[in-house]
């Protein structure tokens, strides 16, 4: 490393002079300052600060800063909370607790083990939070206790007069060997000659297997090619062209060691040759790597027009930072001066602070390696925060590297690091949901063109890794804040208590993670099953949807039992409220435990499965699920009926793919008896034969089924698949093919007729008197069909 930490802690006196310009300021009213500074700093932000992502990192740079002024303040003597005996009570949900000696909670925590049950335990208590935060206080004091800490740059005005008498002494030497050429040494001479030899001949060699080994990574990274993925195509050429330009210089570095070191000895020159190898070949490799990415593959249309200035600064960087470390290298073989290496060293970091002055004037050039054409809302929030908060990223870099050349490198290099380490992480978690997201999209888009229902395996395992991967981040981003442990030590303290179990927000979170991981497990599980396991085995889809209902509740069950762990229940304590609930069961819960019971039974005893058509209580649909507790039927009428499996198992039912899909129905059709019956047949078959869901195999039949009082009672028996339609819809639809045909074959549909016979009678019949009326005069006498006289009789309502 170019700099390291200090043992020597300077005096508060010398801090505040390079922290504020106010030297006639006290220490703590340099705290003070600082901690106002900071919070008008994060107040004095833009309005859509929060609006964006970046926004969020400059936030949390900033809060990172304050932070550490908040920690720093800490450790002044001004917060006495900590350090008395005797704190204030502290309020938990508007109850004031006040806190018991850890001595004393100890005693009488044992003298409750001992007494066992004549001690009595509170069902339900409130508990004070206030160990979780002397932890995590001496946590952050421990992060952040030398984070302000100003090493001393390590060179004062002693270096001036020690490079003058350097200089001195080399023009005396220099002239002394004027006067007297005898008195120069012919080995140093020679050592010299062969040392120039020696770097001359590798760079002959370096030139040679260079040009050798670049010419065959050219032509052998065109013949790669994976038709499964054109990214890991570019990856491998790119690493081939890397290793092209850069295997001469690995060689050189063996050579270094064999047989220069080797022969010439560990000399300061030859230690030098070795490092400056090695510093030569980063270069080569992150130049050829920086080249390769940015000219190879192109992330938008003006990137080759941007990609020389990027090219340009990266290399800047590169080449400045390299320098410096060969030249300290150099010190450091040859024994200069320390104060020497150490101005050197304020050079590198002065000079490295400048230069992203450069990044202002690129901006465009640095935007164009994330291009609009992001999908993701999460890739836009990143591009436009970016975008918008560019100049000010680029200023804190510039202001932070500055505080790091005058010596806070704890605080700088800590801000530096893990904010841009942040920023970095995000963005390339945000790349790999963008790179996700697009390849399922691709491939539902595909399943889609080729008429095909898209598998839910790649949903399941894209939400699967995006709960994962947020995790993971949110972990990475607080640790990398310095908060992780502090937070979690606040999290663990138990603020409520149900009889023993002592109940914390970092019990609640695991419960919620189980939870949440559970859901994804299942969906995960079912998708692999569905997609990969049960069609290579070809299992059918009633036992498969029983294997899934079963893992279901497997991993429900496992799910329930390690929430109770999490929150602290003992498993003895679940095993008396199962034994409760068996009882509950015998009780009150009959029913509950009946349909479970059957639900079971339709599961394994398959009599049920999904995908059937059946039909329950004159309702016919398609079952849905068969759940431990009810199976669910989907109607034509596209509304869900649950049935209790108690009724499925004990009742009837018709299940018309219980065995085969094929099916026959009867549909009645009455003709007049002045039809020929065998037209009427043909009339029928030929009819059936326009139906498309009316199968010709098993071939459709006709029978006479009865003759009635108006007609001859034909049935027409059909075939059909019920799972493409059902019996109403195929009956519905062929009435009308059928009264088309019977219309074209000019037969009749008689329908139901009453012969009304009208008699005469005399007009000397007089009407009985007990009709309320007159006798009716000159109405003829009623006969019948011999010419007798007819009885009378009584109308019905139809002659009435």
């Amino acid at each position: 490393m170019l700099w390291t930490n200090s043992q020597e802690t300077p005096p508060a006196d010398a801090i505040t002079p390079l922290l504020l310009p106010l030297p006639a300021l006290e220490w703590h009213g340099t705290q003070e300052l600082i901690l106002l500074t900071a919070v008008h700093f994060a107040r004095s932000g833009p309005k859509n600060m929060r609006r964006t992502y970046l926004s969020v990192l400059t936030i949390l740079l900033m809060a990172m800063v304050g932070l550490s002024m908040v920690g720093l303040a800490l450790l002044s003597p001004a917060v006495a909370w900590a350090q008395e005996e005797d704190p204030d009570p502290i309020i938990v949900d508007e109850l004031v607790i006040e806190e018991q000696p850890a001595a004393q909670a100890e005693v009488e925590g044992e003298q409750a083990e001992v007494a066992g049950s004549e001690v009595e335990v509170p069902a339900v208590s409130m508990r004070t939070i206030e160990p979780g935060l002397k932890e995590a206080y001496q946590l952050l004091k421990n992060n952040f206790e030398h984070f302000l800490d100003r090493q001393p740059l390590g060179f004062d005005g002693e270096l001036i007069t020690l490079v003058s008498e350097d200089g001195q002494n080399l023009w005396s030497s220099a002239e002394e060997l004027v006067r007297d050429p005898r008195k120069i040494d012919p080995w140093a001479i020679l050592g010299l000659i062969i040392a120039l030899i020696v770097i001359a001949l590798f760079a002959i060699v370096f030139l040679v297997i260079e040009r050798q080994a670049s010419r065959w990574a050219h032509r052998f990274q065109a013949r790669i090619h994976f038709d499964s993925s054109a990214w890991l195509t570019g990856a491998v050429r790119k690493a081939i062209i890397v290793l092209g330009r850069s295997i001469a210089v690995p060689i050189l570095i063996i050579f270094s060691f064999f047989p220069v070191r080797a022969i010439l000895g560990a000399q300061p020159w030859t230690l030098l040759l070795t490092d400056a190898l090695i510093l030569f070949l980063i270069y080569r490799t992150i130049k050829t790597a920086l080249a390769t990415t940015l000219r190879l593959n192109p992330r938008g249309p003006d990137s080759q027009e941007y990609y020389p200035r990027l090219e340009f600064f990266g290399l800047l960087v590169l080449r400045v930072t390299l320098g410096f470390v060969l030249v300290l290298a150099a010190f450091d073989r040859f024994e200069f001066h320390e104060q020497a290496s150490a101005l050197v060293s304020f050079s590198f970091r002065l000079t490295l602070a400048l230069l992203p002055i450069y990044l202002f004037f690129i901006r465009d050039a640095v935007l164009s390696l994330f291009p609009k054409q992001g999908a993701s809302s999460f890739y836009k929030i990143l591009r436009q925060g970016l975008a918008s908060k560019y100049p000010g990223l680029v200023g804190l870099t510039i202001v932070l590297l500055l505080f790091n050349a005058a010596g806070y490198v704890d605080a700088a290099t800590y801000l530096l690091t893990r904010g841009y380490a942040l920023i970095i992480v995000g963005s390339i978690w945000f790349a790999l949901l963008e790179r996700l997201h697009n390849l399922v999209k691709r491939r539902i888009k595909e399943a889609e063109e080729a008429d095909e229902s898209p598998s839910p395996l790649l949903e399941a395992l894209e939400h699967w890794i995006v709960a994962l991967g947020t995790l993971i981040m949110a972990v990475i981003a607080l640790r990398l804040m310095g908060i992780y442990e502090p937070l979690i030590a606040v999290l663990k303290v138990p603020f409520l208590a149900v009889g023993r179990v002592e109940i914390s927000l970092f019990n609640l979170l695991n419960v919620a993670l189980i939870i949440v991981a559970t859901i994804l497990s299942i969906r995960l599980f079912k998708a692999v099953l569905n997609a990969k396991v049960y069609p290579a085995l070809n299992i059918e889809i009633g036992v498969a949807y029983a294997f899934n209902t079963l893992i279901n509740y497997a991993l429900v069950v496992i799910s329930f039992i390690l929430c109770l762990v999490a929150l602290g229940v003992h498993l003895s304590a679940v095993m008396v409220v199962m034994a409760s609930l068996g009882v509950g069961i015998g009780f009150g819960l009959q029913n509950i435990a009946e349909n479970l019971i059957s639900g079971f039974i339709l599961l394994f005893g398959r009599a049920v499965k999904k995908g059937d058509y059946i039909t329950v209580n004159e309702l016919y649909g398609r079952v849905e699920a068969v759940g431990a507790r009810s199976v669910v039927v989907r109607t034509p009428d596209n509304f869900s009926m649950l049935i209790p499996s108690k009724e499925i198992v004990s009742g009837r039912i018709i299940n018309w793919t219980f065995q085969d899909s094929i099916v026959r129905i009867h549909i009645p059709i009455g003709v007049s008896y002045s039809s020929d019956p065998e037209e009427v047949k043909e009339i029928l078959l030929h009819a059936a034969k326009h139906h498309p869901d009316i199968l010709t195999n098993p071939a459709p039949d006709v029978w006479i089924s009865d003759f009635g009082d108006n007609s001859i009672k034909f049935e027409l028996l059909v075939y059909f698949d019920c799972r493409s339609t059902n019996e109403r819809t195929l009956k519905g639809k062929f009435n009308f093919i059928l009264w088309k045909a019977l219309q074209e074959g000019n037969v009749g549909i008689p329908f139901p007729q009453r012969d009304l016979h009208i008699r005469t009678v005399d007009d000397k019949v007089i009407m009985p008197q007990s009709w309320g009326r007159p006798a009716a005069k000159g109405l003829p006498e009623e006969k019948d069909s011999t010419g007798e006289k007819a009885k009378p009789r009584r109308q019905s309502s139809a002659e009435t």
